[in-house]
């Protein structure tokens, strides 16, 4: 657990030196538009959910938590709103209400479906007697699950294998919480302390 803390926090540092606030992101966004600084879309070409970048994400955070509180982002399973944060060092988006890793979202002001490696738009949706559909092959219109539930699933095994159960946050004063099987760590990022707690 210590050793899987140090070394989330030394790349986490790592990566706040060596941001280079390149916003080089593209969004269309409306004026009608928190990140939780949860480590875990707009219409961004983005980098995925990985842990790994050298750009600094704030702007297109801001624009995610915008976008979230004017109820622009819906989930792809249920269609309705979904509040998404992105982590401002790494472009990750995650639920903001389960902190889980988003895979696509839905824009309802276009209806386009976002997702993906790239976070580019990946085809369209549309509400139907109150359930959202996805247009298919041949134009046909499909469920959730069959258009995109596979897809999902194989990027949340591939995700659950890199990072297991360990759960990061990161706040917006630099303070980490890292918490797995093994327990608690916190990083203070004002004071430098490391504050770890093993009970469950």
């Amino acid at each position: 657990m210590k050793a899987k803390f140090f070394s989330l926090v030394a790349a986490s540092l790592a990566l706040g030196f060596t941001a280079c606030n390149n916003d080089s992101e593209t969004s269309s966004t409306t004026t009608d538009t928190t990140s939780t600084g949860t480590v875990s879309t707009m219409d961004a070409n983005a980098s995925s959910n990985s842990a790994t970048s050298n750009q600094d994400y704030t702007a297109l955070a801001d624009t995610f938590r915008m976008n979230s509180d004017a109820g622009n982002y819906l989930d792809p399973k249920t269609g309705k709103s979904i509040k998404i944060s992105v982590d401002p060092s790494t472009g990750t988006r995650y639920n903001t209400e389960t902190n889980e890793p988003v895979w696509r979202y839905v824009d309802r002001r276009t209806w386009w479906v976002y997702g993906g490696n790239n976070w580019d738009s990946m085809g369209t949706a549309k509400m139907e007697n109150n359930k959202i559909m996805y247009r298919g092959d041949n134009d046909s219109w499909e469920t959730y699950d069959n258009r995109w539930k596979n897809d999902d699933m194989k990027m949340q095994d591939e995700w659950k294998k890199k990072y297991g159960d360990t759960k990061i946050k990161i706040s917006k004063d630099g303070d980490i919480k890292v918490k797995d099987e093994d327990g608690k760590v916190k990083y203070d990022g004002n004071s430098g302390k490391v504050k770890t707690d093993s009970s469950k």
